[in-house]
């Protein structure tokens, strides 16, 4: 999935990984997340982010949160600007945005079920 900005002309891509050689051991981490977002939890594990490269990666999937503020990512994980990405709620999509306080933040889109990836 990608989505174009016309005002700073740039694709973002997400969804999509490639597996490259790298010269940095990538670190995963367990996501702090907020408003009473949680773990999926079974087979989905914990929400984590891993960088390394300058490459920073979200990943897992939570529950039963207030819609609005889903989680922060630490400074070393903080876009240079706003990245809009098209996220997963079952059969629906839902805009998901990370600014670059590190703030990770429901938009607008399908929040039918008490749950959202942060995988894509």
């Amino acid at each position: 999935t990608f989505s174009f900005t016309r005002q700073s002309h740039h694709v973002h891509l997400s969804g999509l990984d490639v597996e490259v050689a790298t010269t940095q051991a990538r670190t995963m981490v367990a996501l702090g997340l907020a408003s009473r977002w949680r773990a999926y939890g079974g087979s989905y594990g914990t929400p984590t982010f891993s960088y390394g490269d300058g490459l920073c990666i979200i990943d897992g999937l939570i529950k039963h949160g207030s819609w609005g503020h889903l989680a922060t990512l630490p400074a070393q994980c903080r876009p240079s600007m706003r990245l809009i990405f098209n996220l997963n709620n079952n059969a629906k999509t839902s805009r998901v945005d990370i600014e670059t306080h590190g703030k990770i933040s429901f938009i607008t889109g399908g929040r039918d079920h008490s749950w959202i990836s942060l995988s894509g």
